[in-house]
């Protein structure tokens, strides 16, 4: 992770969020951006290289639900992977389907601008599960686990492998 953050930061992109244990620089997560607004490509620590899903911008959160509504009229309401819940970081509302082809999309609201280039990255420390999921519940493990691969890329273990809160490990206690 630390690699691809070096190669899209020498390309012109900021760091603007992280995720890593408390006084800590050890990355799980980084958020970089061009445009001023919080992302606009997001890497975690996992196996990869990988994608984990894509995002769309929904300007309301009527427009999140809207969306799941419509899913469920055609069929797809199974399709409906996670949410509509609040995100941690960043704090924009979401929902997560799978398409046709089983990539997660995701549609979110509330990006918030970056405009003064020496505003400091914000930092998110993964064990408080109180930023980590302002409300609802974590998701399944699958989540984590489960992205698409690219094609002819050989999938590599990271060091440290995460352990996020899943639902499973959340019910289990």
């Amino acid at each position: 992770m630390r690699k691809a953050c070096e190669f899209y930061t020498a390309a012109g992109f900021r760091l603007s969020e992280y995720i890593a244990p408390a006084d800590t620089f050890d990355l799980r997560g980084a958020f970089l951006q061009r445009k001023g607004n919080p992302h606009d490509i997001v890497f975690f620590n996992g196996a990869g290289p990988r994608l984990h899903h894509f995002a769309f911008l929904a300007p309301e959160v009527h427009h999140l639900l809207n969306a799941c509504d419509i899913a469920g009229e055609l069929g797809y309401g199974a399709s409906v992977e996670r949410g509509p819940g609040r995100h941690g970081p960043g704090h924009a509302m979401y929902v997560y389907m799978r398409d046709p082809d089983g990539h997660r999309v995701e549609l979110f609201n509330t990006h918030y601008q970056i405009m003064d280039i020496e505003n400091e990255p914000v930092a998110w420390d993964p064990s408080d599960h109180k930023i980590s999921f302002p409300w609802g519940l974590p998701a399944r493990q699958a989540w984590f686990d489960e992205a698409t691969p690219f094609e002819g890329g050989a999938i590599r273990e990271p060091q440290m492998k995460p352990k996020p809160l899943t639902l499973e490990s959340y019910l289990a206690k």
